[in-house]
């Protein structure tokens, strides 16, 4: 017996999302070298500033001494207020650093079940929708348990409450797949004693 065309598409959609899990993975696990990179640009971003506007107010050749120090004045502001800005939407502490890392690393994990999943639903495998069940509920307790700690954090940034949201979506996906599953005929996978090579 062939494998179902519902089993295709849906051993299909999870290897796709099981791989774009894996690329969130791998950035969560580097994120805080790209924070520090980030922050570090803001800084540079900065910086210059103060030392243009010593060096341009000390060599005023046209512009009256007034007008520079207006000038410098007002853009030094301004920056200060876009770094502000910049640090208070990206805030990340000690405790969500920590606990992205982790979640990133048991999220590879996760993954590759979820993927493993999706092949063994292809290839149809006696335990292919046993397999199936785990791996989405795997995946929604997984989503659920990284939404609420790093919800936990009063001191998260608005970066860090977005992500929790991107969790909720893919509940909501595991959910609807879960939903298919349950409601499609499984004759196909009961008896595998003729399976093709």
């Amino acid at each position: 017996m062939k494998t179902p065309t519902w089993a295709i598409v849906i051993g299909i959609c999870l290897i796709l999302f099981g791989g774009c899990s894996v690329t969130k993975n791998i950035q969560s696990i580097n994120m805080p070298e790209m924070l520090e990179m980030q922050q570090n640009m803001m800084e540079n971003m900065t910086s210059p500033t103060t030392t243009n506007s010593s060096t341009t107010t000390s060599s005023d050749s046209l512009l009256t001494e007034s007008n520079v120090d207006t000038t410098y004045i007002q853009s030094d502001e301004m920056f200060k207020i876009i770094n502000e800005g910049m640090h208070g939407m990206f805030a990340i502490s000690d405790f969500t650093k920590t606990w992205t890392v982790r979640f990133g690393y048991i999220g590879l994990l996760v993954s590759i079940i979820y993927i493993l999943s999706g092949v063994f639903l292809l290839i149809k495998k006696k335990f292919s929708i046993n397999l199936v069940y785990a791996a989405l509920i795997i995946s929604i307790v997984f989503s659920g348990i990284e939404s609420l700690v790093l919800a936990s954090d009063s001191t998260a940034g608005l970066l860090t409450k977005f992500a929790g949201f991107g969790n909720i979506f893919g509940i909501i996906i595991d959910i609807i797949l879960i939903v298919v599953v349950v409601a499609m005929d499984k004759s196909a996978y009961n008896d595998n004693t003729k399976e093709i090579a």
